[in-house]
């Protein structure tokens, strides 16, 4: 071979190796390469392996953390002392972790990753969402960083039902921190964020059936404005205990009463001092027809309504059944069993319903949730009739002059 043809290959060999320097992939983001497209690199992740997982975001320097952890085999919300967590916004994450997809690929220089918003939580405004996976000994499984949300090229497929043009449908994602990795996938996490009032469990919570009696005592000066409600049966009109002379329910103001409580929910758990509530709180306590008794404890409420609130529950419930009378001997196992399987089912409701009761937890309720039973004991009466109007006051006739030849007698 020639000289000048092996100077040729030499200067054509460093030509491309300068050139691969250059417009290395690793330093291009714009790089069109679509090595991996429609491969789910989180498709192996050994769910039984996670045991804990934070997010972190930011808001300008501002980070928010937020750690979910299993304890005694439940998810629970650290930043709320250890409340269950809501199971299914947990599976539907990882889920989407899983079965991502990569549309395109956008290996990165570190100096590049700002403008996918990709740098690390707190970097202001180019900084990613960052979701971490943990295992049961404490070591890191896998990081995910979550940059700009973006729409289809052209808004194909994207456009919203409600109109205003297209919405977000992937995402720039980065695994364990690597540029190398960036790339744009088919999914947005639009629900993986550190508040951790949205991650606590709302679904399951207490609910109160066939109410019998009612009770709202009010502390301090508005002691007075206390009353009690009794009925017989849940078809029966309500009776004031220890009613003062003059006051009648208006049943018609009682209708709220009916089934109180039988959908209640909350909005946060408080933790820390915003927890305690004050010795003047105001006591709801409501008795049913099987003889559990739900106690209310209510702080004052907020500037948007909503009330602290601490529940506790208790329940009467009877150790043997009394035979009915006139019980045939043969009817006696049936009705044994009968009772048996009832008493099971109200012990299983009262375990349930006393998790969510004590001190350990305080709820933030809305306002709509104990309104009703809010009122004032004069709002629960029939408005007194007003005394009928006097009829006019006729003048009296002018008296007439003594006659003077009359004598008076």
């Amino acid at each position: 071979m020639k000289s000048k043809q092996i100077t040729m290959m030499i200067t054509l060999l460093v030509v491309t190796l300068a050139a691969y320097l250059i417009f290395s992939p690793a330093d291009n983001p714009g790089s069109s390469e679509n090595t991996g497209v429609g491969d789910e690199p989180l498709a192996g992740l050994e769910i039984g392996r996670i045991a804990a997982i934070t997010l972190t975001t930011s808001e300008g320097e501002e980070i928010a953390s937020l750690r979910i952890e299993k304890e005694a085999g439940r998810w629970t919300v650290a930043q709320r002392g250890g409340y269950p967590a809501d199971t299914a916004r947990i599976e539907g994450v990882v889920k989407n972790l899983i079965s991502m997809k990569i549309l395109r690929r956008v290996p990165a220089g570190k100096s590049q990753l700002g403008r996918l918003h990709l740098d690390e939580p707190g970097a202001g405004k180019t900084a990613a969402a960052q979701i971490e996976l943990f295992a049961a000994d404490g070591k890191s499984i896998k990081v995910i960083h979550l940059g700009k949300e973006l729409s289809a090229p052209g808004g194909e497929g994207s456009t919203s039902a409600l109109g205003g043009g297209s919405y977000p449908d992937r995402r720039f994602v980065m695994l364990d921190a690597e540029p190398a990795s960036a790339a744009v996938v088919d999914q947005t996490f639009s629900n993986a964020n550190a508040d951790a009032a949205d991650w606590i469990n709302r679904t399951d919570f207490f609910e109160v059936n066939n109410v019998l009696s009612m009770a709202v005592d009010y502390a301090g000066t508005e002691a007075t404005n206390s009353w009690e409600l009794v009925r017989e049966n849940t078809t029966t009109n309500w009776t004031l205990v220890a009613a003062l002379e003059g006051e009648v329910l208006d049943q018609s103001k009682l209708s709220s009463f009916a089934q109180p409580l039988q959908s209640p929910t909350f909005n946060d758990v408080l933790t820390d001092a915003a927890a305690n509530l004050s010795t003047n709180a105001t006591r709801i306590t409501l008795g049913t027809e099987d003889e559990f008794t739900y106690t209310l404890t209510l702080g004052e409420p907020n500037a948007e309504g909503e009330f602290p609130m601490q529940l506790a529950v208790a329940a009467k419930l009877a150790e043997k059944r009394d035979p009915e009378e006139g019980e045939k001997p043969e009817d006696k196992a049936g009705r044994d069993l009968q009772w048996q399987s009832q008493q099971q089912q109200l012990k299983t409701r009262l375990a349930l319903h006393q998790t969510f009761s004590g001190k350990h937890w305080t709820y933030l309720v809305p306002g709509y949730t104990v309104s009703d039973l809010l009122k004032k004991r004069e709002e629960l009466f029939a408005p007194k009739a007003a005394a009928p109007p006097l009829g006019p006051t006729l003048p009296f006739p002018p008296s007439s002059p003594l006659n003077p030849l009359q004598n008076p007698k």
